[in-house]
């Protein structure tokens, strides 16, 4: 898979890209829900929120740690350094941490277009647990 070239300074900032990352996410498990799913729009946002909240981005965080290369690890640890006082509402401050280096890193993927990592991680880590 190539690369696209990107400016460095797009992904210097780790929450920069967990911004992005968050989006990307977000997006991929609506348009897979709206494809795969008759529910009504109350519904699909139910399931949608339960997909993308902080705690089960962070399970699929730590199921991912083990695969990333240097790159992709260097992006989490800044991530999970980067210093920020807030949570989200109903995960706990490590779930919070873990769910941020998820995004960065989905960020990062998304940014570099490798969508084979975004597409593959989705494929194991969210279609087969629905």
């Amino acid at each position: 898979m190539e690369e696209k070239n990107i400016n460095p300074s797009y992904y210097k900032n780790a929450l920069t890209l967990s911004f992005l990352g968050d989006a990307v996410f977000t997006l991929k498990v609506r348009e897979y829900l709206v494809k795969n799913s008759n529910n009504k729009l109350n519904m699909l946002n139910k399931t949608a929120n339960s997909i993308v909240c902080a705690t089960n981005q962070a399970q699929i965080m730590l199921g991912l740690k083990g695969d990333l290369d240097e790159d992709e690890l260097d992006i989490v640890t800044r991530a999970r350094n980067s210093h920020t006082n807030n949570k989200a509402k109903h995960s706990t401050l490590q779930e919070y941490n873990l769910a941020t280096q998820f995004e960065a890193l989905v960020g990062y993927w998304y940014l570099t277009g490798n969508t084979q990592k975004i597409d593959a991680m989705f494929k194991t880590w969210v279609e087969e647990r629905l």
